[in-house]
């Protein structure tokens, strides 16, 4: 069942929409090029967070995959699924940190990831709303 809005509140719905995928992406991209520009960074918070070890070169590999997956999610494309991937990266990265939330004070940085975590969920639940996107190729099949 398809809801209609006023259409100046459907424009704004989308700006805030626009405003949530746009931010997330910066995160994103952010994580794809440590792991390209820095891949011993990245090996560490493979290490550390997630128990794997990994090489410079496949991190290389993956921060580029990164990149691509981030342009696009950032142009609005199979937002059922993109959406979908991001909410399922962002939460994995954000339980994963759980050890750092039971010391608080000492990792205040880490409460970031929560807020995150709701926008990427807001984004995936209103993503029939999210109407700033690439439409002409997200209908090519």
């Amino acid at each position: 069942m398809k809801e209609s809005f006023e259409p100046k509140f459907k424009s704004k719905l989308g700006l805030g929409l626009l405003g949530l995928r746009l931010s997330i992406a910066l995160v994103f991209t952010m994580w794809a090029l440590d792991k390209i520009l820095v891949p011993e960074h990245a090996m560490k918070i493979f290490t550390g967070f997630y128990g794997l070890n990994s090489s410079s070169s496949l991190l290389v590999a993956l921060g580029i995959t990164q990149l691509v997956f981030i342009s696009i999610f950032i142009m609005g494309l199979w937002k059922n699924v993109t959406y979908l991937i991001v909410l399922v990266l962002h939460a994995g990265s954000t339980f994963s940190s759980f050890a750092k939330y039971l010391d608080p004070f000492n990792n205040l940085l880490f409460f970031a990831a929560w807020p995150m975590l709701a926008a990427c969920f807001a984004l995936y639940l209103l993503r029939d709303h999210d109407i700033y996107t690439i439409k002409i190729l997200s209908q090519l099949k």
